[in-house]
């Protein structure tokens, strides 16, 4: 069985502004700062809040911990996208792109077809790249629509 937890007790600050976000604009800031509230300055627990406000246990005792660690900040929306941001853009993405459209032979190479062990090698031979996996070479092709493993070779007229 959960461990019966309640928000904090809230500072006149704290409770104006979950009153205001309670009432206004975004209706999943409001749900939270009814969570918060509820559980604060009314101490209902976590399944009666859940019912109540129309989430799920879980996510009830998920608002109280982050309000009760962090403050009204833990309420807020976080970012999108977790994780660092792409480390292969602009000139160095369309670099490669260019370089993965152009035949081998067409670049001095003794082989018509690329591989992606080869194209990452050319990339760092010429010092495009200081590394990149064959799963981050694969995902860029892919979202640009380039087919790496098309022959460049061409039949004799």
């Amino acid at each position: 069985m959960p461990k019966i937890i309640f928000a904090r007790p809230l500072l006149p600050d704290e409770r104006r502004e979950l009153v205001r976000m309670a009432e206004g604009g975004d209706p999943e800031l409001a749900q939270r700062a009814r969570v918060i509230l509820l559980s604060a300055e009314e101490r209902y627990r976590v399944p009666e809040i859940a019912q109540m406000v129309g989430l799920g246990a879980d996510k009830v005792r998920k608002w109280i911990h982050r309000f009760n660690q962090y403050g009204i900040n833990g309420l807020q929306k976080r970012g999108t996208k977790p994780g660092p941001p792409p480390k292969f853009r602009g000139d160095v993405r369309k670099k490669i792109v260019s370089i993965a459209r152009t035949p081998p032979r067409h670049l001095g190479l003794l082989f018509s077809t690329w591989t992606l062990h080869n194209l990452q090698q050319y990339l760092m031979d010429q010092g495009i790249v200081d590394h990149i996996s064959h799963e981050t070479l694969r995902k860029i092709l892919r979202e640009e629509g380039v087919d790496w493993r098309r022959s460049f070779i061409t039949p004799w007229q």
